[in-house]
This record gives C-alpha cells, sequence and structure tokens, in this order.
C-alpha cells in the first residue's frame, strides 16, 4: 500500500443516491470504483461541472490515467465535535441537489485496516487526499515518466469544499463496448462507421463488512450548524 497526507482524518463520508448501495457498502465492504475518465465525461458531454471535470487524472494535455479510484469525503479531527460533525454544506448539496439521498461515515481509521492486495485481486493501491491548485508543467513532465498515478490525487482549487479522499487501485480496467456512442455516430453518419466505439468499464472490490465502523443517515438528516456547514449528530 502507499499512501500520500492523511493528516487527522477522523471519519470517511460517502455519498449514494440509492438506498441499496448504502446497504452494500456498510455490510460487505463493496466499492464501485471507476476510471477518472468518467469524471472527464461527465462535464464534457453531460456538461456536469460539479460531479465533473475535464481534466481529471490529464498530464501535459495528453494522457489520462485510466486507474479505478474511489471517492469519499474527508472528515478531519478538528470537525468533530461533541454534539456531532459538521459537513460543508456543498459537498452533499452539490451532489444530491434538492432531493433525498443517503450516505455513509466510515471511520478512517478502520476503514484502512481492512486495505490489502487480497481485497484488489492482488493489486496495490494508493490512498489520500486530493490536493487543490496545479500541476506545473515541469512537474507534469516529471510525473509523466515517473509515477503518472500521482495526477489522480490533484484538482482544481475550484473543488476544495470538497475534501477529497481517494483510493486508487493499480490495475488496469476492462475496455467494454460503448453502446451510446455507437447509435449517436449512427444516427448522425449513417449505419457504416470506421470502428466500434469502446470505454472503460468499472471495477467493483469488497473488502469486508464495515458494520462495525460504519453507520448509515439520510440527507434529512442533516441539521444547519452555521451559513456554510451542516452538523450530524451522531
Amino acid at each position: 500500500m502507499v499512501f500520500l497526507i492523511n493528516d487527522n482524518i477522523r471519519y470517511l463520508v460517502k455519498f449514494i443516491p440509492e438506498e441499496k448501495f448504502i446497504d452494500s457498502l456498510i455490510m460487505e465492504g463493496e466499492l464501485f470504483l471507476r476510471p477518472l475518465s468518467y469524471y472527464a465525461h461527465l462535464e464534457k458531454e453531460q456538461s456536469d461541472c460539479i460531479r465533473g471535470d475535464i481534466t481529471e487524472g490529464l498530464l501535459l494535455y495528453c494522457a489520462r490515467i485510466c486507474s479505478p479510484i474511489y471517492c469519499t469525503y474527508a472528515v478531519f479531527d478538528k470537525e468533530v465535535l461533541p454534539k456531532g460533525i459538521i459537513i460543508n454544506k456543498r459537498a452533499p448539496q452539490s451532489f444530491f441537489g434538492e432531493k433525498k439521498g443517503y450516505f455513509a461515515v466510515i471511520n478512517y481509521n478502520d476503514f484502512i485496516s481492512q486495505l490489502n492486495a487480497d481485497c484488489f485481486d492482488g493489486y496495490s493501491c494508493t490512498y489520500g487526499l486530493v490536493l487543490y491548485g496545479s500541476l506545473s508543467w515541469e512537474k507534469q513532465k516529471h510525473l509523466f515518466v515517473t509515477e503518472p498515478w500521482q495526477a489522480a490525487f490533484v484538482k482544481p482549487s475550484k473543488f476544495s469544499y470538497q475534501q477529497e479522499f481517494r483510493l486508487l487501485v493499480h490495475r488496469n480496467i476492462e475496455m467494454i463496448k460503448d453502446e451510446k456512442t455507437t447509435e449517436e455516430y449512427k444516427k448522425a453518419h449513417g449505419e457504416y462507421f470506421p470502428h466500434p466505439f469502446y470505454t472503460y468499464g468499472h471495477y467493483i472490490p469488497k473488502i469486508g463488512s464495515l458494520q462495525h465502523c460504519a453507520k448509515k443517515y439520510c440527507t434529512e438528516d442533516f441539521a444547519d450548524y452555521d451559513d456554510k456547514h451542516f452538523i450530524l449528530k451522531t
């Protein structure tokens, strides 16, 4: 395992719209990992610039990291109060909007203790906090030939409210036929096209039950703490 900067994390929060996926996360430790290209696609193709970021994992404007990642919101020691934990309002609001949603609050140390190569089919993983800012051109060139995966842990400053903690698995994920893009191409150019379209799939490992260290909540459990934060009574 490789870890980056993780100073003073107390909890990880995973926002998921569907309750059944929160249940599978807590009951079985099921993690749904997507490639970084998925998040670039959200902005490029769906104009979702909240969850999506066209620069995700991109180096030198020509190469993108395609390893699968798992994204969560980090709660730090200073955000744990006697009455509960405080969470930046923009994080759940940007994810759920005005709709009802579910999330899991997971003890950070217990979660990390369950990670090992056996969980990921023998592949190693890297985990750590996302750094918000930008990489210089020289730094990008250095990473391009040394440790390109580090680009997955850097995002523009405008996303800093997400307080993101990521887990990246160092394995290739399969390519699957992109039926939607294929059909759109057919509509625009006719039935005949030069090649099939593919996209990266996903990866779903299981790290074991988290019932001893995780709890399910609903967005209705939030209460206002101040203008910028919710408080969640634990």
